[in-house]
Parts: C-alpha cells; sequence; structure tokens
C-alpha cells in the first residue's frame, strides 16, 4: 500500500504529545486503555508514533479522518481541550490537532476522487 509523507508540522506535534503524555503518570495518561486490569497503549499512542515516523498508509488517514468527525463535533470534549493538560487536549494533539485534521480530511477528499 502507498504510504504519504506526513507535514512536518504534525510530526513535531505528534511527537511533543506523546512526550507530554508518556511524562504523566500512567492513571492520568490519555490514549490508554484497560486490558484485563491492565493499562495499554490504545490507538491515539499508536497513531502518533506513525506520525511521527514521517509517513503513513491511506488506512491510516481514513482512520484519522473518522476519528476527527467523532470526537471533533463534541462539544464536551472541545471545552475539555481547552486545558492543556487535560486528557481530550493531549489526545487530540496525539492524533495531530487541528492541522492533522485538516491533512488527514483534505488527504481523503483526495482518495474519494481518485
Amino acid at each position: 500500500m502507498a504510504r504519504y509523507p506526513v507535514p512536518k508540522s504534525i510530526q513535531d506535534i505528534a511527537e511533543r504529545a506523546l512526550k507530554q503524555n508518556l511524562e504523566l503518570p500512567i492513571s492520568q495518561r490519555a490514549a490508554y486503555k484497560d486490558d484485563k486490569g491492565k493499562r495499554v497503549a490504545g490507538t491515539g499512542m499508536r497513531t502518533a508514533r506513525r506520525l511521527m515516523s514521517g509517513s503513513v498508509d491511506e488506512d491510516q488517514i481514513i482512520l484519522m479522518s473518522a476519528w476527527f468527525a467523532r470526537h471533533g463535533k463534541s462539544p464536551k470534549e472541545a471545552q475539555a481541550r481547552r486545558d492543556k493538560t487535560s486528557k481530550a487536549s493531549i489526545a487530540w494533539r496525539l492524533w495531530g490537532s487541528n492541522a492533522g485534521r485538516s491533512w488527514a480530511n483534505q488527504m481523503k477528499k483526495k482518495f474519494d476522487r481518485d
């Protein structure tokens, strides 16, 4: 499957969010889920690492577009994102923040046209 370059600004956003998240106690981290009583990294952490790698495939971009569509519409989450230390804010940035949303949606439109 083809890979697409991730803009450097989005790579940087994901990297800073990942670093901030990992500095927190595991109970306070964003993008972690419970797996049989153990907290493990979820899709947000994997997405940040993929973005940081510098390129992603079409499936990842489609996943990002869907994630932003779901989480971007929630007024409650938008309010929570105003606190830069909140899980919602960190999670949003793990996925590339507003720049990631714009890029993913632009790329998805390109895929849909092609």
